[in-house]
């Protein structure tokens, strides 16, 4: 389901900061023609520019040619689209990089605000292209009706991330011994504020790894019965986490009741 638009505009285009100047932004050679030769805009119409930081922007059309579309700035929305919360996700590095593709692009729809490519005892090493990751994050935040890119971390090791500070700090593990349940958490309300998430590989993590992050300060969370892929669970845990007003996540409430 889409966001309520305030803007008249219909039709979504990424442009970034150094292609805005003096209320006029110039659209890049490929969105250009995407613009002029698919959508077939012309002067006066109007589109949505987003800038990846932040800023949503209602242009008009000026120029319209198929490798160089101009368009004078309307008016500016800040944060257009963006969680009141941050939620820092960390997958492993997966064995086949489409999956994790997968994952990113439903990250960034569902809100994520900072994403880590994690390394682990069981993760698998330099198979993500920078370049790809980069034009997915683009098309999932005009898709999505976003504004702000999310912070993409190179690969960095578990050790690293479990030492960042945070209140809700939670490793996903297919084992529960001290930890809590998923249902739980959501029944007792889940906590606002920033939150950070581990989900591991194939596999999962070790034992070693986890007993590492609960003495670090990680509580480990039990995702239920099923057995998910490493992507799944973390969309999952995207999606119950973009649900939440400051009470239950609204699409589990069926579930509680």
């Amino acid at each position: 389901m889409g966001i309520m638009d305030p803007f008249a505009a219909k039709h979504r285009f990424f442009a970034s900061l150094s292609a805005f100047s003096d209320g006029e932004v110039q659209l890049s050679e490929e969105e250009s023609r995407h613009a002029s030769k698919v959508l077939r805009q012309g002067p006066g119409d109007r589109i949505e520019v987003v800038d990846g930081e932040g800023n949503a922007h209602e242009v008009e059309l000026v120029d319209v040619a198929p490798q160089r579309v101009t368009g004078r700035i309307l008016q500016t929305i800040k944060d257009k689209g963006e969680p009141a919360n941050e939620l820092h996700l960390c997958l492993a590095v997966l064995h086949q990089a489409a999956r994790w593709e997968t994952f990113l692009e439903k990250a960034i729809e569902l809100g994520c605000t900072r994403i880590t490519p994690l390394v682990t005892q069981r993760s698998q090493h330099g198979r993500l292209k920078d370049r790809r990751l980069q034009n997915i994050m683009i098309s999932a935040l005009k898709q999505s009706e976003r504004s702000r890119l999310p912070q993409l971390d190179e690969p960095t090791a578990l050790a690293d991330v479990l030492q960042e500070p945070g209140e809700t700090r939670l490793i996903c593990h297919e084992a529960l011994s001290d930890g809590t349940t998923l249902q739980n958490m959501i029944a007792n309300g889940l906590p606002h504020g920033p939150r950070r998430v581990l989900i591991g590989p194939e596999g999962g993590f070790t034992e070693d790894e986890v007993q590492a992050a609960r003495t670090a300060g990680w509580t480990p969370v039990w995702l239920g019965e099923r057995r998910l892929r490493a992507e799944t669970a973390a969309m999952l845990m995207a999606s119950v986490w973009s649900q939440f007003d400051g009470g239950r996540p609204l699409l589990v409430e069926w579930w509680l009741s």
